[in-house]
């Protein structure tokens, strides 16, 4: 896909990254691999018009580890992870909590 439409999270999921949470996922060290699991088992929440918030909660986590089996443990640094979606299921951004 070109820049300007986004970028393919995965092959599997075909999530849309915009150009702006590609660059921020690259400078906050956060892998795809990641805003999938996020996108997969994260609860959401709207955050004003147009645009939905995607986070772990302890519950999403647990099902995310169970997924990953004995790998979660290298992943545990992400739970604080958080996506913003816009209405038409692209990552806006994505950040950490604090």
């Amino acid at each position: 896909m070109s820049a300007r439409t986004g970028e393919s999270c995965s092959a599997r999921r075909g999530t849309i990254l915009s150009r702006h949470a590609r660059t921020r996922a690259r400078q906050r060290s956060i892998p795809n691999s990641v805003i999938d699991g996020l996108l997969d088992f994260g609860d959401r929440a709207r955050s004003g018009p147009g645009a939905e918030t995607c986070y772990f909660t302890k519950r999403s986590w647990k099902k995310f580890a169970v997924y990953l089996g004995h790998e979660a443990r290298h992943f545990e640094r992400y739970r604080s992870v958080y996506a913003i979606l816009g209405d038409d299921g692209q990552v806006v951004t994505i950040c950490w909590r604090h």
